[in-house]
């Protein structure tokens, strides 16, 4: 049997807390998702393939509850194939946007923390938290209330911060290691000796710009601009004047299922 070392939670911790960003502070977290709920959706890329997953075991769950549900982008288009289902997190901008979507009548919305869940939200069938972990300091009590929450199956989604091809030059070219969240995660669970499955979704993501000049404002990377063009060659293409640009990256499932459950 694989054993890891019995700092994995520390390790975790201390990732959390290096984030220059201290999002790891409940109100900085508030505010950052106040500034960003509006345009949040338009932000992230369409993740078509593990929605058609994450139907697919769906079926026979009676309840879901995602933690972490944000703007609904996930969960709405989850709904449909589960009678009921709650959208849970603790920012009210976020839910704001949900809500402004007319979700169907058997969405509901609960604001609250991870760490009071348990006080707000009854156990669901099937649990999601999907990128919801990264600024949980304490992932321990985070996993366990998660877990206590499922009667089924809980599904964490993470990446291993491999990101998109100029983030990844971002990172070298600053000496900043991948978060590689989603292995920790694995190490998390496989340490707690729950049983689980690890799946790897391969997602794609195409942006266009109008202009050279509008592909290197969004990059930001801190070299001249044929060296970024060199370096992002093998994923551009020329369209007009512009580009499009386009590349592939893993989503991570850890699915953890209920002992004695069916």
């Amino acid at each position: 049997m694989t054993t890891f070392p019995p700092d994995i939670f520390e390790r975790w911790r201390t990732l959390v807390l290096s984030a220059r960003s201290e999002r790891f502070r409940a109100e900085r977290d508030l505010t950052f998702w106040q500034g960003k709920a509006a345009e949040y959706d338009q932000s992230q890329p369409a993740l078509p393939n593990t929605l058609d997953w994450l139907h697919g075991q769906l079926k026979g769950s009676r309840s879901l509850l995602e933690v972490g549900a944000g703007t609904g982008r996930l969960l709405l288009s989850l709904a449909a194939a589960v009678p009921h289902v709650t959208a849970l997190d603790y920012s009210p901008d976020m839910l704001a946007q949900l809500r402004a979507k007319n979700p169907p009548e058997h969405v509901q919305t609960v604001c609250c923390a991870l760490e009071h869940a348990l006080k707000h939200a009854p156990p669901h069938d099937t649990v999601l938290a999907a990128w919801s972990l990264a600024y949980q300091p304490d992932l321990h009590a985070a996993l366990h209330t998660l877990h206590a929450l499922s009667r089924r199956d809980l599904y964490l989604l993470e990446d291993d911060g491999v990101g998109s091809p100029h983030v990844q030059l971002r990172r070298a070219l600053a000496g900043t290691p991948k978060p590689a969240r989603a292995s920790l995660l694995r190490e998390a669970v496989q340490a707690l000796g729950w049983t689980f499955a690890a799946h790897t979704i391969t997602e794609e993501r195409e942006l266009s710009f109008a202009s050279t000049t509008e592909l290197l404002a969004y990059c930001r990377l801190p070299l001249p601009e044929q060296e970024v063009l060199a370096h992002l060659q093998p994923h551009l293409t020329r369209a007009g004047n512009g580009w499009g640009y386009r590349w592939t990256f893993d989503v991570h499932v850890i699915q953890v299922r209920q002992q004695g459950k069916a």
